[in-house]
C-alpha cells in the first residue's frame, strides 16, 4: 500500500464509532457486506493509495477499472483519505501472461499491489513465497462460514487463510442436443461412467459420418492446452476414479496409481485407439471448443461453467434458447460407483499483498469489494469474470443472481448443483510443476510417442528429479475391491450389449477380470 505517511486512527472508541457507521452505510445503501472486524484500524487520517492488479486480458482496463471504483464507491465516501488506483498489469493476453507480470510487480514492494486478484490455485504457490498475507486475524467466523467450502479450501492452507473467494467455477458435460438426435440418442444424456461417454461417443462416429470434419468428443490435453488440460481435462476424470495428485497424510506428491493410470488409458481410448478425440482442438481450450460445439462440427465436450460467460451469453456467439440446442451433463466417476458424479472446481479469489503496512484498512477495502452483490456483478455477463459463479452459498437469494446467465437461467442451477461433487486440486505450493508434468504424459499418450506404462515412468521420473524420491509415492496395482467390483461387472455388461463395438473394451475387460481376482 502506498502512503504517504504512518498510519494513524484516532482514539478506539472513534475506531468503533467509524466501523460502525460504516457498516450502517452500506446496509441502508442496499449493497450488503461482510462484519467489519471492530479490533482492528480501519481508517486512516494521512492520504493513502490502495492499489488493485486484475487479469485485463479478460476484459478490457475501462471494465476493470469501473469495478474496482464503482462496486467500491459507499466504501471510498466512508474513507475520503483513501484513493483507490487499478494498476494492471496491462498488456497480457493470456493467464500466463498475467501471472508474469503479477510475479514481476510482486517482487518489489514499491511496485506490488495492495490487492491481487488470483485464480485460486496459485494460492500455494504465493503463500510460499511469503508474497501475500494471513488473514486469519481478519476473517471472523461468519465471513469464512460465508464460502462455499470448495472455493475457500483453495486459499486455506494448513488451516491460514489467504484470501477471499470470489468466483467459483465447476466443470461437466456439454452436449449438442441436435447431433444426439440425428444419430438417434435420446437426450436427455447423462453418462453413468466413462464407458458410457466413450460408446456414445462411438455412436456419433458412426452416425454422423457424413459430416465433414465432426469430431464426436472434446477432453483438453497436451502441454499447449495449459492447465485446462490438467484441471478441466485430466483431473474432472481422475478425481473419479478415486484417486487424486497428493497424498496429504504423508506429504507425498502420486506417482504411479491406478487412478493416473486409468486415466491416462482413457484419453489413450479416445484420442488414438478409438479415434474419437481431435488433438488439434484440445489443445485450443475453450473459445475453440465452444465454437465448434454450437456449430455442429462437435459432439461432446468436457468443459466448465464458464464457457457460458466465455462463449455464448452475448456477442457474436450468442445462443438464445441455449436448453434448446445444448444439453447438460454430470462428468461420471469412473464405473459410476459413490458419489457417481464428480466436477472440479476452481474460481478466482482476492488476496493482499504481505507487505501492506495497514492491513486492517486493506481487509476493509477487500470485504467491499467482495461482498454477495459484487461478487455477481463481476461475474454477469461482459464483465471481468463472466460465466463463474459467486462464491457465497446465499448469493442465490439476491434478486441479482438471475441475471448471471438471461438467456438460460436453468444453468445457474445446474451449475451450482455440481458443487455438491466437487473436487480442487491441492493446494500445495508445488501444484505447477506438478501439473507440467501431468500435461507432458498426456502429449506423449495422445500423440502416440509412449505408451501408458512409458508415459507414467516419465511422469515418475520428472516427480523424483523435481522433490526427491522421498516426496513421491508409487502405488503398485489397481485400488479395486468387492464394493467396486460389482459397479465394473455392471458396466462390462453393459459394454457387451451395446451395439456399436470398439477397441476400448479390451481394456475394460482387463479391468472387469481383474475386478473378479480382487474380489
Amino acid at each position: 500500500m502506498q502512503s504517504s505517511g504512518t498510519n494513524s486512527s484516532g482514539g478506539s472508541s472513534k475506531k468503533v464509532i467509524i466501523a460502525i457507521a460504516v457498516v450502517i452505510v452500506l446496509i441502508v445503501a442496499g449493497i450488503g457486506t461482510y462484519f467489519i472486524i471492530t479490533n482492528h484500524p480501519t481508517t486512516t487520517s494521512k492520504k493513502v493509495t490502495i492499489t488493485v492488479a486484475g487479469p485485463v486480458y479478460s476484459s478490457s482496463s475501462t471494465i476493470w477499472e469501473n469495478f474496482v471504483n464503482n462496486e467500491t464507491a459507499v466504501w471510498q465516501k466512508a474513507h475520503p483519505n483513501v484513493e483507490i488506483k487499478f494498476v494492471g498489469p496491462f498488456d497480457a493476453s493470456s493467464e500466463a501472461q498475467y501471472y508474469d507480470k503479477l510475479d514481476l510487480m510482486t517482487s518489489k514492494a514499491s511496485t506490488a499491489p495492495d490487492v491481487m486478484l488470483e485464480d485460486m490455485f496459485y494460492t500455494a504457490t504465493y503463500a510460499h513465497e511469503k508474497v501475500i498475507a494471513p488473514l486469519n486475524n481478519y476473517m471472523n467466523s461468519t465471513e469464512k462460514n460465508s464460502f462455499f467450502p470448495s472455493a475457500l479450501g483453495q486459499m486455506e492452507i494448513n488451516g491460514t487463510i489467504y484470501g477471499m473467494p470470489t468466483q467459483v467455477t465447476d466443470t461437466l458435460i456439454y452436449y449438442n442436443m441436435s447431433l444426439f438426435h440425428e444419430a438417434g440418442i435420446k437426450t436427455p444424456w447423462q453418462p453413468t461412467s466413462w464407458a458410457d461417454i466413450l460408446h456414445t461417443s462411438m455412436e456419433l462416429k458412426a452416425n454422423l459420418s457424413s459430416i465433414k470434419g465432426f469430431i464426436p468428443m472434446n477432453i483438453y490435453t497436451d502441454t499447449r492446452g495449459g492447465e485446462a488440460s490438467s484441471f478441466t481435462g485430466f483431473e474432472g476424470l481422475l478425481y473419479g476414479t478415486g484417486w487424486g495428485l497428493y497424498n496429504f497424510s504423508s506429504s507425498q506428491w502420486y506417482g504411479n496409481n491406478p487412478g493416473l493410470n486409468a486415466t491416462l488409458h482413457f484419453y489413450k481410448t479416445a484420442f488414438v485407439t478409438d479415434n474419437l478425440a481431435s488433438v488439434d482442438l484440445s489443445t485450443t481450450p475453450y473459445i475453440t471448443t465452444g465454437q465448434y460445439l454450437q456449430e455442429g462440427k462437435l459432439g461432446i465436450a468436457v468443459d466448465g461453467s464458464w464457457m457460458y460467460g466465455y462463449q455464448w451469453a452475448s456477442g457474436s456467439h450468442e445462443i438464445h434458447n441455449f436448453t434448446k440446442y445444448i444439453g447438460l451433463a454430470y462428468i461420471p466417476t469412473e464405473f459410476g460407483q459413490a458419489p457417481y458424479y464428480n466436477s472440479m472446481v476452481g474460481g478466482w479469489g482476492w488476496a493482499m499483498y504481505n507487505g501492506v503496512s495497514n492491513k486492517s484498512l486493506v481487509y476493509s477495502f477487500m470485504q467491499a469489494l467482495d461482498n454477495t452483490t459484487n461478487q455477481i456483478k463481476i461475474n454477469l455477463p461482459g464483465q471481468a469474470l463472466a460465466g463463474g459463479l459467486p462464491a457465497t452459498t446465499s448469493a442465490s437469494s439476491n434478486p441479482m443472481f438471475k441475471d448471471l446467465m438471461p438467456n438460460a437461467p436453468q444453468l445457474d442451477t445446474f451449475y451450482a448443483k455440481a458443487l455438491k461433487y466437487g473436487s480442487y486440486r491441492p493446494p500445495v505450493s508445488t501444484y505447477p510443476t506438478v501439473s507440467t508434468a501431468l500435461q507432458a504424459a498426456m502429449s506423449d499418450v495422445v500423440v502416440g510417442k509412449m505408451s501408458v506404462s512409458s508415459a507414467l515412468s516419465a511422469y515418475d521420473s520428472a516427480l523424483v528429479t523435481d522433490f526427491g524420491s522421498s516426496k513421491v509415492q508409487i502405488v503398485k496395482g489397481p485400488k479395486i475391491g468387492p464394493s467396486a467390483s460389482s459397479s465394473i461387472a455392471t458396466q462390462y455388461a453393459q459394454l457387451q450389449s451395446k451395439d456399436v463395438q470398439s477397441p476400448s473394451l479390451q481394456f475394460y475387460n482387463n479391468l472387469y477380470l481383474v475386478s473378479k481376482i480382487k474380489a
